[in-house]
């Protein structure tokens, strides 16, 4: 009930208030109606939830690896605009080359 109240609270005012707690009392059902009608309200939100947190955890392991990757990639670059930078002094400032 609580989930169908968060999105859209009058629809679901209407259907909890208005014919399911009629509809249970009617038919002698007094918990078995509601307890179905929180099980398949709660039900979406629950496996919303599960793919949310899988792949929060799959987007964290590929942002480690990003990480990794990033280290050396850092090292690298870093070790060609040395280079870069030491051919083009030789060449160009000290005419060596």
């Amino acid at each position: 009930m609580l989930f169908a109240m968060t999105f859209c609270p009058v629809s679901a005012a209407l259907d909890f208030f208005g014919s399911l707690i009629s509809l249970s009392i009617n038919a002698g059902a007094s918990v078995l109606l509601p307890s179905a009608y929180g099980v398949g309200t709660a039900l979406p939100a629950l496996v919303f939830a599960v793919i949310l947190a899988v792949g929060a955890g799959t987007v964290g392991k590929a942002f480690n690896a990003l990480t990794k990757f990033e280290w050396w990639a850092r090292r690298v670059t870093g070790g060609v605009f040395l280079a870069v930078g030491v051919y083009y002094s030789l060449k160009f400032i000290f005419v060596v080359i």
